[in-house]
């Protein structure tokens, strides 16, 4: 599962404000609200694998199920409709336990630690995600992440107290919308997903091992990765006998088509059958 927590430093956590003035009066729940449909919706349908939460204040805790919620749309005021119902739903109860506002959508009274350490009794990961963190593409993601995010502010003092022994990601150096940084952050999950599933296609063989290894130490600095197959390995087979220390390099379908023009450009015209 995929989870998202936004901490919202100035939004409302009494249901009070108006639908009308979000930006303003409701202490940008704007920016949360673009954040939930970031990290929720698909083109027809909600992530069903996804749960996202928002801190406000430091004191409210709201949790969206993707599996669970109804009624959740894509436009801003129906979404601040949501929160503003958890949290009359919040200010109805004294009790201390998620309380259910609509299906899906729960409230709560905790601070950062509390929801940190109802991640890790969840077995996931917190992720903070921050432009001066390290970069994205050198970063082994968890199976489990809870990537943690601030609204239009920086985290504060207390935030970054409580957030010191997580690791620390960035997106690009330039500071990105919280709702642009939980989409970048989707497509580069769901690309590893995609690699995982996907079978990996014949790019070139060779027959040895050194001219084998030249091939994929160029590929890889154009950052391609790449797998190699062999009919036997070097140490038994060192010489070519018949086919049998044939080197077969084989990359992902979508880097097929530059894998094959790179190995033409340095080398020869790939071979692929």
């Amino acid at each position: 599962m995929r989870r998202f927590l936004i901490l919202g430093h100035k939004a409302a956590i009494e249901p009070d404000f108006t639908l009308n003035d979000l930006p303003g009066g409701a202490g940008r729940i704007d920016v949360l609200c673009r954040a939930i449909g970031a990290s929720l919706f698909l083109s027809h349908g909600i992530r069903k694998d996804v749960e996202t939460s928002l801190l406000l204040q430091d004191r409210v805790h709201i949790r969206i199920y993707g599996e669970y919620v109804k009624r959740l749309n894509p436009d801003e005021r129906s979404t601040a409709a949501m929160i503003k119902h958890a949290l009359k739903a919040l200010k109805d109860t004294s009790s201390d336990e998620d309380v259910r506002s609509t299906p899906g959508i729960t409230a709560a009274r905790r601070t950062l630690p509390d929801v940190l350490d109802l991640l890790l009794e969840a077995n996931a990961t917190p992720v903070v995600l921050h432009e001066e963190g390290e970069p994205a593409e050198s970063f082994s993601f968890p199976e489990n992440p809870a990537f943690v995010l601030s609204d239009h502010t920086e985290f504060s003092e207390a935030d970054q107290l409580a957030l010191a022994d997580f690791p620390r990601i960035s997106l690009g150096a330039k500071a990105l919308h919280t709702s642009q940084a939980i989409t970048i952050t989707h497509y580069l999950l769901d690309q590893r997903e995609q690699d995982r599933n996907v079978d990996l296609v014949l790019a070139h063989k060779v027959w040895g091992e050194p001219k084998a290894q030249l091939i994929i130490t160029l590929l890889e600095d154009f950052d391609i990765p790449v797998n190699r197959m062999m009919h036997a390995p070097p140490s038994v087979y060192p010489m070519v006998l018949d086919g049998m220390a044939e080197v077969r390099i084989m990359v992902h379908p979508r880097d097929l088509t530059r894998a094959q023009h790179i190995i033409a450009d340095y080398f020869e015209t790939p071979v692929e059958k």
